[in-house]
């Protein structure tokens, strides 16, 4: 995943509080908070750079979830889960296979399988 530069979420963070402040809560939406960050990103001189390869879409199975999740660049297991309580797998190094998936105080979960 490329770094964004601290500039660039400072825009992001202004544009969403502004969203907050200036739409009434029940006609706020992700969509609109995204369109109003994306107008206050490029009217603040910031670009959008596609890259000319497609990023590989590899997986993984998340050792506590099971559950096959992109692996992002630096090889770990894509964060997941809802946002206020990822899974505890998020981020694990996606080359590290454990055996017995675990409940987070490290007890083998006995409704899943072994993964390979």
């Amino acid at each position: 995943m490329t770094a964004i530069p601290p500039a660039a979420i400072a825009v992001i963070a202004a544009a969403l509080d502004d969203y907050r402040h200036t739409t009434p809560t029940h006609q706020q939406t992700p969509r609109g908070a995204a369109e109003r960050a994306a107008e206050y990103l490029a009217t603040s001189g910031w670009g959008l750079h596609v890259p000319r390869t497609p990023q590989p879409q590899q997986r993984a199975r998340c050792p506590h979830c099971t559950v096959p999740h992109l692996i992002t660049q630096q090889g770990r297991i894509r964060r997941h889960g809802p946002h206020s309580n990822p899974c505890p797998g998020s981020g694990t190094p996606a080359n590290n296979p454990r055996t017995q998936p675990t409940t987070p105080a490290g007890d083998v979960r006995p409704d899943r399988k072994a993964t390979p």
